[in-house]
Order: structure tokens, then sequence, then C-alpha cells
């Protein structure tokens, strides 16, 4: 068994489709290898740099190493390639994958069809990508697996044999705390984790409410995140910015009181699998998101979290929140529960090998 994820472990996307369930498909019984599209540390070097030749470098080293992917896959029952061959789309790479002959899987978390994950610096290159690697790809498959019905909805377009597989959350590594709660010492903590660019983007959202709920109440706006140089302020919101490592993600989330989650209502955003909702449910951290993508699957609004579309809503449902301790124990304990049931890194190990199998005889 061959996977071929798009970036190394260090990245959320890959680390949670691909590296997560390692230990658990070992202990089936399965061989598995890993390659990335480009391995650490050079991936990280070349990727966060500003340099536009850096990044030509980049998509270079990706090109030439998966030309020895696709050779090495002629070894292997079952390839699953995770998002794509390469971020920069090559054009026809996706035929060496297919005459290798080996039982192909394609899984996606993201909207990918028909756009190039990222694009040529010089515009004369950019002629040489295909943003419909993606379906070309998802063509040759014998399965794809989707992070969202949204997702496999799109998939389906390109292939018959779609299953939707939930991104997991590891729960006993995202456990509630009993003592975590900052509001006995007078301040609630309002959290977020996730990508410096989804702040930017997504913050706008809720930015009126939480100047609103900032006027009403001693709270702070925690983002636990990596900025790389970038700068972030709300005005008239006291925010602390905490950066982001795999080592105190989990501490750090159980530190919050409300967890925030906005997110637009575009097609882009319906292809997000929503795994920070999750893993706010899974630390027992009740959470309000927008109404939107598969925020509306993941949380029952009024149960096990809050939906929200206008800044009023936000207001009145994060006021909630903030004035009953008791609410908030009684959702975070509901959330973790529905996470636990159905959205565990075990639990969906077994539908992950369960496909494998089924490709592996077909």
């Amino acid at each position: 068994m061959l996977f071929l994820p798009l970036y190394p472990e260090t990245m959320p996307s890959s680390r949670l489709r691909v590296y997560q369930y390692l230990p658990f498909l070992r202990a089936l019984g399965m061989k598995v290898t890993v390659i990335p599209a480009l391995p650490e540390p050079l991936f990280s070097r070349l990727y966060y740099s500003r340099s536009k030749w850096a990044h030509f470098f980049q998509y270079a080293s990706e090109f030439l190493n998966s030309i020895s992917r696709a050779l090495r896959s002629r070894n292997y029952d079952v390839v699953f390639i995770q998002k794509g061959l390469l971020l920069s789309n090559i054009r026809g790479m996706e035929r060496m994958f297919g005459r290798a002959g080996s039982r192909l899987i394609f899984d996606l978390d993201d909207r990918v069809y028909g756009t190039n994950i990222m694009e040529f610096d010089w515009p004369i290159l950019r002629m040489m990508q295909d943003p419909d690697q993606a379906g070309k790809l998802s063509q040759r498959c014998r399965a794809v697996v989707a992070g969202n019905p949204y997702l496999g909805d799109l998939a389906r377009k390109y292939n018959k044999n779609v299953f939707v597989v939930p991104t997991p959350v590891d729960t006993d590594r995202l456990v509630p705390s009993e003592n975590h709660s900052q509001a006995a010492r007078g301040e609630i903590v309002l959290g977020w984790a996730g990508m410096a660019s989804t702040a930017l983007t997504y913050f706008s959202l809720a930015a009126d409410a939480l100047r609103e709920i900032s006027r009403r109440y001693p709270v702070r706006l925690r983002l636990l995140t990596r900025l790389h140089g970038r700068e972030f302020h709300l005005d008239g919101v006291k925010v602390e910015i905490v950066d982001w490592s795999y080592e105190n993600e989990a501490s750090e989330i159980q530190r919050f009181d409300v967890a925030i989650a906005p997110l637009r209502d575009d097609d882009w955003s319906r292809g997000k699998c929503s795994f920070r909702v999750l893993t706010y449910m899974s630390a027992g951290i009740p959470t309000v998101a927008s109404r939107a993508g598969a925020n509306c699957e993941m949380l029952e609004d009024g149960a096990d979290g809050f939906l929200a579309d206008t800044t009023e809503e936000w207001v009145n449902k994060l006021s909630r929140l903030i004035e009953d301790r008791d609410l908030r124990r009684q959702m975070g304990a509901a959330a973790r529960k529905k996470v636990v049931e159905r959205y565990s890194v075990k639990k969906m190990a077994v539908s992950v090998a369960d496909i494998i199998k089924q490709v592996s005889l077909s």
C-alpha cells in the first residue's frame, strides 16, 4: 500500500487525511509506505519563502519527485493519492500514474476540481498548468474518497465509486479539561484555531459581533495560529495570538471557554470539512459557527453548538454561552459525545481500510 500525500506531515491536510491513519492501518496488518510530493525540511523552507525563485525550485523539485513516485507506484497493489499529485498541477502528470497499472484511490478535502492549488508566479509558465487535473485523475481511479457530501457530489461527475469519509479527530489527544476555564478569573476566552490566511479572510464575518460582545463582557479573543510575519488586529477587541504547534494544540484549545468558527457560504467554503469545529467539539468546547458548509452537518443548532447568520444571531448566541456556564458545559459534553461516536480517527480508519480492501480486490 502506497500513500502519496500532497504535503509532508507538518501540513494539516495531509496529516489528518493520511498520516494519522497509519498506526491504525498498520495495526490491521497493512504494509504501508508514504512518499509526500516534497519532504521536510525542504518543503517548509520553500513553501513559506517569499522568493519567486524558491517557489520555482519547489515546483521543479515536486515535479522530479513525482516522476520517481510514479515509477515506484508500480510496485504496490494500491496507491492512495491525497489532494493532488503536485501543488502546481503540471499538465499531463496524471497520465504517468494512469499507466503505472496500480489500483488508484483519490482523496480530497477541498474543492480542488477546476482550479490550481497554487499558481505559477510567471504567466508564461501558467500555460503548463491544468486546473482540470483533479477531475482527470479521478476518472483514472478505482475510487474517490471525499471529505464531505458536497465534495462527494462533485466527485461523482468524474467517478461513480465515491465514498464520503469526514476528516476525523484524534479523540484520545483532544479531550476535555475540567480546569481550563478563564471565566473564574473574570474573563471569558473566545477561541479560534487555524491557518493565518483563513483568519484574515473569515474574521470580517463576525467582526461587528465580536466588537459588541467585547463592549458588553470582559472577553479575550485568542487565536491559535501561525501568522508567518503577518499582523492581525481587530479594533475594539482584545486579541491574543498564540503560536500554533502540534504539541501545544490540544492544551491551548482546552483553554477556550467558547470557540468560534466564521465561514463564508460560497463554493470554496462548501468544500471545507469543518475539521476545526470537530476539534473544538472533541475538547468539549461549545462552538458558535457560521451557518455555512459542513458546519451545518457537524453542529445541531441549540443542542451541541450554535449556528449563526447575522450579527444579531452571533451576539445573542455568544451572549447565552458567556452568561451561562451550565449551558457551556452541557453543550460541550453533547459535542464531545457526538465526535467520539461519529468522527473519531479510530472509527474512520476502519472505513478507510474497508475502502482500500475493496479497491485491492477490484
